[in-house]
């Protein structure tokens, strides 16, 4: 009787001890998806204040201003627009920007 009282204590002493060492492999993984999902959240905020920052700012004056200027060629009222027409030469290569200085004698050197 006291044998089988014995195997009887053993087991439940062994089942308390399988799942408590469960519960702790588990709570460490717990810990760390929890930290990894904090990193993500983090990240996922920086990328969010970056895309109101350039949401903003392509809604401002100064961009809708450059755009008009640079890719559609508007000029504010007063103001002369000029466009510079350079005959390509065959066989030159672009070694500077901006493109006018490959026309220079000078333009010898690639860009690094």
């Amino acid at each position: 009787m006291r044998l089988l009282l014995f195997f009887v204590a053993l087991g439940l002493v062994g089942y308390f001890v399988f799942t408590a060492s469960d519960r702790l492999v588990n709570a460490d993984r717990l810990e760390t998806l929890v930290a990894a999902s904090h990193d993500q959240v983090a990240e996922l905020e920086w990328q969010a204040d970056q895309l109101s920052a350039l949401v903003a700012y392509l809604d401002s004056d100064e961009y809708i201003e450059r755009t008009a200027r640079e890719e559609l060629g508007m000029v504010r009222p007063g103001e002369e627009a000029f466009a510079v027409r350079v005959p390509l030469r065959p066989g030159l290569r672009i070694l500077h920007s901006p493109w006018w200085t490959n026309l220079l004698p000078a333009a010898r050197e690639p860009i690094e």
